[in-house]
């Protein structure tokens, strides 16, 4: 991984300078390699009268990284999936980053390079208050085990403590996919050129009224009570027993720690979402490891948690 400025919440990755191009991210990544398609072991022919023959299952591979001796194999697809170069992910943002409209904010990959992913910042600050700033940022990833498509995400993140805030768009998606087939390339370009600009305005824009909603709503003790006991409920166990689940507890932790809850905000619905938000990016799971944390909070449970979250805490301002 490498990224640009102050060390990733993550704590993973290399330190690049700003002006970084989308070569140099890569190889600072060490993404700078290639996957290949080649006949999966029993593969059976299909399409006979095409030159080179094709196979109706092949495995996906990369280039030897390091002291790898055999390319390894990062998953098995059909005949139709079309591989997607890490370089072609990249050339994504090169209009974006060429206007000054982003920049690389970091990159990397998951396990052996099944899934690489580089986020970038666009646009300026939302001011939620004073001193309560969240940068805009959003998320390109590219799978190489079949098991998924170029997916693009909003992924900002509250710069006073680090937690990063998934968004929904407007029609609800977490997630804009583009399916690895034969178009994927000029789909690709076309989300690029007619899609992605504008809705990248839209729901930050959405974003920074959601945020100033929750920041002028006070945290009443049946709001708190509400939003918690939907996110976090208690199970029949915990009622007969009249315990609380580990969660309450852990938020009111956040709530009460003034280097990451300003006291502008604390007894705010902003304050105890982002309380959520905190404990979530920060918690360590039993036997987990970076990559597979890094995974819960962009891709897994602790995303849809968040996009939960949001919704459950507007509802509470009404």
């Amino acid at each position: 991984m490498a990224y640009i400025g102050e060390c990733p919440w993550h704590g993973l990755g290399t330190r690049v300078p700003p002006s970084v191009s989308s070569l140099e991210m890569l190889q600072a990544a060490r993404l700078h390699w290639q996957v290949h398609k080649t006949p999966a072991t029993g593969a059976r022919e299909i399409l006979h009268h095409r030159r080179p023959p094709t196979y109706d299952h092949y495995f996906i591979t990369r280039d030897c990284v390091g002291n790898e001796s055999s390319p390894p194999v990062l998953g098995m697809v059909k005949s139709g999936y079309e591989p997607l170069q890490n370089q072609e992910a990249f050339a994504f943002f090169d209009p974006f980053l060429a206007a000054s409209a982003a920049r690389y904010e970091s990159a990397g990959a998951l396990g052996n390079g099944e899934r690489v992913w580089v986020q970038v910042r666009v646009s300026d600050p939302i001011k939620v208050a004073d001193g309560d700033e969240v940068n805009p940022f959003i998320l390109l990833t590219n799978s190489h085990n079949g098991r998924g498509a170029l997916t693009v995400r909003f992924t900002p993140v509250r710069v006073v403590c680090q937690n990063t805030l998934n968004l929904a768009t407007e029609g609800g998606d977490q997630v804009i996919s583009i399916r690895h087939s034969r178009h994927v390339r000029q789909r690709l370009m076309d989300t690029k050129v007619d899609f992605l600009e504008p809705l990248v305005k839209a729901t930050f824009a959405r974003a920074a009224e959601q945020f100033a909603i929750l920041a002028r709503t006070g945290l009443t003790a049946a709001r708190k009570d509400a939003f918690v006991r939907s996110l976090f409920p208690q199970s029949e166990r915990q009622k007969e027993k009249d315990e609380r689940p580990v969660w309450w507890d852990a938020i009111e932790e956040v709530m009460e720690n003034a280097a990451i809850t300003p006291g502008k905000t604390k007894n705010t619905m902003w304050g105890l979402y982002n309380a959520v938000t905190r404990v979530e990016d920060y918690r360590i799971a039993p036997k987990a490891t970076p990559d597979s944390r890094l995974d819960r909070v962009w891709f897994g449970r602790g995303a849809d948690l968040k996009v939960k979250a949001l919704s459950r805490a507007l509802e509470l301002c009404v």
